[in-house]
């Protein structure tokens, strides 16, 4: 059984499905997969999106698809949060807590592909210190980066927590660094970042087969639980 804390499967929101039936799609492969436990993180962009716009859509889309999950007892628990793109000065705005997970104080946070300056691990270390859980999404992209070094460190140091995409295990351009960074012990989770049926699926089962065979059960179960209370977290607040 999965828990996927990184989703695109609100539909006409992003890049992910067009319309409730492309999320529907998504829906019940995860769930055909073994998904048990799911949240939706629509991205979030401060300098291109209006917060409450973005708040009342997202309220939308997931209304209806948790109506749809209880009305067709579909297997699986969700929750809806935001992948907030990287902003100066997002350490210090009081609404941060409207784009973390659940109303938790979980944030995906999702990196600028841009050199990592100084002020980037302050505000990250910023939002630590101030109570919050940083969730760094889809941390193989950004190994070749310029300061991922100290990134890096702040993962070591507990400052935030690294997040895979499932897609990297399967296969791609960035298999190496996300096995590299498996081997190094940066990683703590596992999501598929699923979009749409063709463009980064729910693909789960498939990444944590092959973490079992690389890396071992105990890896494997390590993550699998570190999802599973990542989840708790936020449903609890």
């Amino acid at each position: 059984m999965f828990t996927d804390i990184h989703t695109h499967i609100l539909h006409n929101i992003d890049d992910g499905p067009e319309n409730f039936e492309q999320s529907l799609e998504l829906l019940k492969e995860a769930v055909k997969n073994g998904c048990t436990k799911l949240i939706a993180t629509p991205h979030f962009y401060a300098e291109r999106h209006s917060l409450a716009q973005r708040l009342s859509i997202a309220e939308e889309r997931c209304a209806q698809l948790k109506n749809y999950i209880a009305e067709n007892q579909v297997p699986v628990s969700f929750l809806q949060g935001f992948e907030v793109r990287y902003f100066d000065g997002i350490s210090r705005i009081d609404s941060l807590n409207k784009l973390c997970i659940n109303g938790s104080k979980v944030v995906l946070l999702e990196l600028e592909p841009l050199p990592f300056t100084d002020k980037v691990i302050d505000e990250i270390l910023d939002l630590n210190y101030f109570g919050y859980t940083v969730i760094l999404a889809h941390i193989e992209r950004y190994a070749k980066i310029s300061g991922f070094k100290a990134i890096k460190r702040l993962i070591a140091e507990g400052n935030a927590v690294a997040q895979c995409n499932a897609s990297a295990f399967v296969s791609g351009s960035f298999q190496r660094p996300a096995l590299r960074l498996m081997k190094e012990g940066i990683v703590s989770l596992i999501a598929s970042d699923m979009h749409s049926l063709e463009l980064r699926p729910p693909n789960l089962h498939k990444a944590y087969d092959f973490i079992e065979k690389k890396f071992g059960t105990t890896v494997k179960n390590r993550l699998l639980r570190n999802a599973d209370e990542m989840f708790n977290v936020c449903l609890k607040k």
